[in-house]
């Protein structure tokens, strides 16, 4: 049975042991029959949160970062 797997690397270095791991859990994954997507932090926008708490009124971050791209691809993975 697949699943939606998603690997998210935090390292900011190139080839860091953490995404070299990162590369290995996602390749894995992939082998054993699973849909993949790696997506990593490095070259992504994220802002701190501003404590507004209009999120929970509305759902949505006022802050217009990768932050809310992330968060839905997040929801969409597939718990174990």
């Amino acid at each position: 049975m697949s699943k939606k797997v998603l690997v998210i690397s935090s390292s900011l270095r190139n080839k860091s042991n953490s995404e070299i791991l990162a590369r290995q859990a996602a390749k894995g994954a992939e082998d054993a029959g699973h849909d993949v997507e790696f997506i990593t932090l490095k070259d992504k926008t994220l802002n701190f949160c501003k404590g507004c708490l209009a999120c929970q009124k509305t759902m949505r971050c006022v802050i217009r970062d990768d932050a809310s791209e992330i968060c839905e691809k997040v929801g969409n993975a597939e718990d174990s």
